[in-house]
């Protein structure tokens, strides 16, 4: 199995990114964890990083995201939609488990609580702890 780890820049190359990427192998044994801080080139435009991102998770069987304080980033949340129009697995690592999301529409109604945009049109998804 190959899995999509989707977290914000702010983990990138720090303790929670180690932590999270390590409860995700004990989920998911022997799967294979793809790290776009590791595996896509970082120095490019926002919208060139998401195009290797979908490209990447042509590739794998599922996505594993994790929040920010209970909140994801466009990116992510693009990361997220795309998963699931791929048909791929969604689940979102809350504490140390990975809940399954079973559905867009699960996902929509019940895991986004509110939406942020910014002045600069960056736009910010407050996520729900699973409940499903």
């Amino acid at each position: 199995m190959k899995i999509y780890y989707a977290h914000h820049v702010w983990k990138y190359d720090t303790p929670m990114e180690n932590f999270e990427i390590k409860c995700i192998e004990r989920q998911f044994k022997d799967a294979v964890i793809v790290n776009p801080r590791t595996t896509i080139p970082q120095d490019q435009p926002e919208s060139v990083i998401l195009d290797y991102a979908y490209k990447a998770l042509n590739n794998c069987d599922a996505i594993v995201f994790s929040t920010f304080s209970g909140m994801i980033g466009h990116g992510v949340f693009n990361e997220i939609i795309y998963a699931f129009n791929a048909g791929k697995k969604v689940y979102q690592l809350d504490g140390t488990e990975c809940i399954e999301i079973r559905s867009y529409t699960d996902f929509i109604k019940h895991g986004i609580r509110d939406f942020i945009f910014r002045g600069d049109n960056r736009m910010y998804a407050v996520v729900n702890s699973p409940c499903w």
